[in-house]
């Protein structure tokens, strides 16, 4: 779904009050769902309540009035954009992280060649968002206070330490402002843990919901008796209820008031399988006799969890009288790429055009780290090719010059700047005339490896190319 947060349902509903702004909105349709996601017809309160994502083309107040009786918390809310009837400007209104309406703005920014008005402050200043992490890695946030504390230190420059029960891929940098090391007295911390007591004043702990607790008890077995020696269970793994995604256990239970009881206290589904499906779970188990003469199968919880996720925790254990097995999915935290600095800007222009104004409030507006002129010994080694007339040699060297130029500029943030020269004129000696074709080969090949490219005339930056696509395709 390109990359796109799937919260509840996958559904989407749009809603416009002009004949322009239908069109736009059948045109946004057409592109979510083509995306993975399905439209409903719902009235906003419906759509509030049951979709990812509520699209308004129209003016933003119109939105904000709809909505507002209906918001709660970013935590719950769906994902609100408003879009001008135009299709200029796509603005995220609710939800921009948790519920992914900056992710979904930019995906509609992208393919309408809209400008996308994000305006969250960790991410105009290109910071970590700990909220965006959590949602991309499917993490439970223990304390909403603690989050906004590590967003607001990262924003004031200062360093979180970071640490996760979970390992990182050998390939796996941290973003800035996290470091992989224990906190020091005072100090913010980030981790990743499924254990009980990982919580601490200054510890945000990300839970990964990725257990399986596998059950069996005797039919009548009392509610309470049964919660505790779960909650006994669970203690012993060093587990905490809140990295459960699921209990599991065999189909004779399904109507069984303490697996009920529990599948509700810790707020996880209860799943059934049949004795039949159970006996085809691959693996060696722990069997009773008497568990297979009453069920039809000689291991009820084990083979149960073990059916939900692949990873044996722990297998059968009595605690209490009643059965427990814990299995986990496997699970390893990823920093996805920040769409917003995957690429580079390239500006083009006749000199004294204005681009080095427009790359300065480039900069201060935060979207590109600095600027700089392509360095003169590119321009020279490939006026020399140009020179020996060989186009070979000269396409080989044009290929490593734009192949360095990427690569710095989009390592370190920047905007790449170049002089258009000729004019239409023919210049009279040689080497001019290779130093034109030299520069004008070179600008349309880092025009075609640029994000964004843009033109300045007269002062005037006109954009040619964003979101990786030419402003007329868009």
């Amino acid at each position: 779904m390109e990359g796109l947060q799937r919260k509840k349902t996958g559904e989407f509903a749009s809603f416009s009050y002009t004949e322009r702004g239908r069109e736009l909105a059948e045109r946004v349709s057409a592109l979510l769902t083509e995306a993975g996601y399905r439209c409903i017809g719902a009235e906003v309160e419906e759509a509030f309540r049951r979709c990812d994502l509520l699209v308004f083309v129209g003016a933003s107040g119109i939105a904000v009035r709809k909505i507002a009786p209906y918001v709660r918390d970013k935590f719950q809310d769906p994902a609100v954009l408003c879009l001008d009837e135009y299709g200029r400007f796509v603005i995220p209104l609710l939800s921009g992280h948790v519920g992914g309406a900056n992710a979904f703005a930019r995906f509609l920014g992208r393919k309408l060649g809209a400008a996308v008005a994000v305006s969250t402050a960790t991410d105009l200043n290109r910071r970590f968002a700990v909220d965006v992490f959590a949602v991309q890695n499917g993490l439970r946030i223990g304390s909403r206070e603690k989050a906004k504390r590590v967003s607001a230190a990262l924003l004031r420059g200062e360093e979180v330490a970071f640490l996760t029960d979970f390992p990182l891929r050998d390939t796996e940098k941290l973003p800035e402002g996290l470091i992989a090391k224990p906190p020091a007295e005072g100090q913010l911390c980030i981790q990743i843990s499924a254990a009980p007591d990982a919580e601490t004043e200054n510890c945000l702990v990300l839970t990964p919901p990725i257990y399986c607790l596998g059950v069996g008890c005797r039919k009548g077995t009392p509610v309470e008796a049964f919660r505790s020696a779960a909650e006994l269970f669970l203690k012993k793994q060093n587990i905490t209820k809140e990295a459960l995604f699921s209990l599991a256990s065999i189909d004779l239970k399904r109507e069984e008031p303490a697996v009920l009881a529990l599948a509700e206290a810790f707020a996880v589904p209860a799943v059934f399988f049949t004795a039949e499906e159970l006996r085809a779970v691959p693996g060696n188990f722990e069997s009773s006799a008497f568990v297979e003469k009453t069920t039809g199968v000689g291991a009820v919880a084990a083979r149960a969890a073990a059916s939900c996720a692949p990873i044996r925790v722990a297998g059968k254990t009595v605690v209490d009288g009643a059965t427990f097995a814990l299995y986990r999915r496997d699970f390893t935290p990823v920093f996805p790429e920040s769409e917003d600095t995957a690429g580079f800007l390239f500006l083009a222009g006749a000199r004294y055009q204005g681009k080095r104004a427009f790359a300065a409030s480039l900069q201060r507006e935060g979207r590109v780290s600095a600027y700089r002129e392509v360095p003169k010994q590119w321009i020279d080694c490939l006026t020399a090719a140009a020179l020996r007339e060989d186009n070979a040699l000269f396409t080989e060297e044009l290929k490593r010059a734009v192949t360095a130029l990427a690569a710095e500029a989009r390592s370190r943030r920047e905007a790449l700047l170049l002089d258009s020269i000729g004019g239409g004129l023919v210049p009279i000696t040689r080497r001019e005339r290779a130093l034109r074709d030299a520069v004008g080969r070179l600008q349309c090949a880092l025009a075609a490896a640029a994000d964004e490219v843009y033109l300045l005339e007269l002062g005037i930056a006109r954009p040619l190319k964003k979101f990786g696509e030419s402003v007329e395709k868009l």
